[in-house]
C-alpha cells in the first residue's frame, strides 16, 4: 500500500466538501500554466478528486489522472463519471515513454517519498519538450488557518515523508527539477484570497486535510481538545480573511 492511501482514503470526504472548493483558484492557475488546451495530452499525477483533471478535460484535454486513494478516485468519479482516473504510483507510472505532452501535479511533489524516482518517471511519460507543471504551498499567504496550522506542529508529531519546507522555497525547488535533468525551470508564486466565517470554520477548514487529520487522530483526546481550545481563542482576536500563497514550477522535458 502506497504511505499516502490510508491517509487520503479516510479523509477524502472532508477534503471533497471543505478544503477542495476554496482551492479551485489554485487548480486554475495550475492548468493555465499547463498550456492545456485541444489535442494536450495531459496526466494529472496525484489528481485526488480530479479538480485539476476536469479543469484541464473542459479545456480540451485528453486526460488521464492518477492517485493511491481509490476513496478520492471515486469521488472524483461521481463528480465527472467521464473523466479517465486511475490508481496507480507515480513512482511505477503504467505507461510507455513518451506518451503526454504535459504533467501536471497539484500540491503533491511534497508528498512523494522517492522523489528521485517520481521525477525521473515524470521525465520519462513525457515527450522531449514537453512540459511538468507542479504547485506547493509557499510561506506568503496570510490565511487565519496559519494560526491553527501553528498549534498544530506544535502539538503534534510532523507528518512522515511530507517535506513542504523544501518546495516552499522556490529556488530550492528549481534546483531540485534542475538536478532531476528538467531545463528552462522557472517558479512563481501566486496568492488568492480566502476567508472563513467564523473561527469553527477556520478550525474545520485545517482539520479537513487528511494529513492534519491523521497528526491529530495520533493525539490522546485530552490534548487534541486542548489544541481546539487554543486554536478557537486565537482566532477569536484575529482577522478571518486573508490569503492563500502558492509555488508554481514549470519545467521542460
Amino acid at each position: 500500500m502506497n504511505v499516502w492511501q490510508e491517509v487520503y482514503d479516510g479523509g477524502a470526504a472532508g477534503y471533497a466538501a471543505v478544503l477542495e472548493p476554496t482551492l479551485l483558484a489554485h487548480a486554475e492557475r495550475l492548468v493555465q500554466l499547463s498550456g492545456a488546451g485541444p489535442g494536450t495530452r495531459l496526466l494529472d499525477l496525484a489528481t485526488g478528486t480530479g479538480t485539476v483533471a476536469r479543469l484541464a478535460a473542459a479545456r480540451g484535454a485528453a486526460v488521464v489522472g492518477i492517485d493511491a486513494s481509490p476513496e478520492m478516485l471515486e469521488i472524483g468519479l461521481r463528480l465527472a463519471p467521464e473523466l479517465d482516473l486511475r490508481v496507480a504510483d507515480a513512482c511505477a507510472l503504467p505507461f510507455p515513454d513518451a506518451v503526454c505532452d504535459v504533467v501536471t501535479c497539484g500540491l503533491a511533489v511534497t508528498h512523494f517519498v522517492d522523489l528521485e524516482t517520481a521525477l525521473a518517471e515524470v521525465r520519462r511519460a513525457l515527450r522531449p519538450g514537453g512540459t511538468f507543471v507542479a504547485s506547493a504551498w509557499a510561506d506568503r499567504g496570510s490565511s487565519p488557518a496559519r494560526i491553527v496550522g501553528e498549534l498544530v506542529d506544535r502539538y503534534a508529531a510532523p507528518a512522515e515523508h511530507l517535506d513542504e519546507r523544501t518546495w516552499a522555497a522556490p529556488a530550492r525547488g528549481v534546483e531540485i527539477l534542475e538536478g532531476a535533468g528538467f531545463t528552462r525551470v522557472s517558479a512563481e508564486t501566486h496568492s488568492f484570497d480566502c476567508a472563513f466565517g467564523d473561527a469553527d470554520a477556520a478550525l474545520a477548514w485545517v482539520v479537513a486535510s487528511p494529513v492534519t487529520a491523521s497528526r491529530l487522530a495520533r493525539l490522546d483526546p485530552e490534548r487534541r481538545e486542548l489544541l481546539y481550545r487554543e486554536a478557537r481563542d486565537a482566532l477569536a482576536g484575529a482577522r478571518l480573511t486573508g490569503s492563500f500563497s502558492f509555488n508554481y514550477y514549470v519545467a521542460t522535458r
